[in-house]
């Protein structure tokens, strides 16, 4: 190459490259993609067109998260549920009752050592033993409790008797457990003697109480039972069993002595 040709191309300048395009900007817009550049205007608008479902989708984008649930069944309610009534309170627990109940079930059971040990020991003890068989004797037979108490205790004096067993009230003739023959004392022709007799046996105490009630209505005591039915007067009624029930002249002040000493109608009263 010549000096001149050197020459010339120091001085000419260098030829410039084709430079390319720069890349479309970045556009969030549907339009703008690969495939609308293949794409008619129609069929461009078609394919920016979003579906029926995709519309759901994007009117409540929950529904987007229900379909990727997996799908849980949803228990049905149990067919002919049928509800209970309301049930009426239970009725409250008479105390008086069950002491009552256990007392009678405690006399039953009751040895005559043990009522002869209350005689000597603690007398207030000795009625309320036999109180609540009373005061049933009462509501049943129609007699009066503090007479059927007095009258245990001396009928039976203070269960230390010679008659023995669960027979406090000297009662005569066969009972439900048969009879025993013993020695006894009696008031006849203005004058005590002794003489012997049957006396009723029982199986308890509380046994005894309630045959010692039905004797009231053996047709005796007819004026004594229905006089206290009537007026409920228990000096009336120990007046009107006077030698009738017993020989001693004196067993109505006796039994009354009794009643006021140890405050059996007090506790009568109290326990009704």
């Amino acid at each position: 190459m010549s000096p001149q040709q050197l020459m010339a191309l120091r001085t000419s300048p260098l030829p410039a490259w084709p430079a390319s395009p720069p890349p479309a900007p970045a556009t969030s817009s549907p339009g703008f993609n690969r495939i609308s550049s293949m794409l008619t205007p129609d069929q461009l608008q078609m394919y920016n067109q979003p579906s029926a479902a995709q519309q759901r989708i994007l009117s409540n984008p929950i529904s987007l998260f229900a379909t990727l649930a997996p799908s849980v069944p949803i228990p049905r309610p149990a067919v002919n549920i049928q509800l209970r009534p309301p049930q009426p309170a239970a009725p409250a627990v008479d105390l008086d009752a069950l002491r009552m109940q256990s007392s009678i079930q405690r006399l039953k059971t009751m040895s005559p050592a043990e009522l002869k040990e209350l005689g000597e020991s603690d007398k207030k003890a000795f009625f309320e033993a036999l109180l609540p068989a009373a005061l049933e004797s009462e509501r049943e037979f129609g007699v009066p409790a503090e007479l059927t108490l007095a009258q245990a205790a001396l009928e039976s004096g203070w269960a230390r008797s010679p008659i023995g067993g669960y027979n406090i009230f000297g009662i005569k003739g066969n009972g439900p457990a048969g009879k025993t023959s013993v020695d006894t004392k009696e008031f006849l022709n203005g004058k005590w003697v002794n003489v012997r007799d049957g006396f009723a046996k029982y199986h308890n105490f509380y046994e005894a109480v309630q045959r010692h009630g039905k004797i009231f209505h053996n047709g005796y005591y007819d004026k004594a039972v229905n006089q206290f039915a009537r007026d409920r007067s228990l000096h009336a009624f120990i007046d009107n069993i006077q030698g009738i029930y017993a020989t001693d002249p004196n067993y109505s002040d006796k039994i009354r002595s009794i009643i006021r000493t140890h405050g059996l109608e007090e506790m009568a009263a109290r326990a009704r």
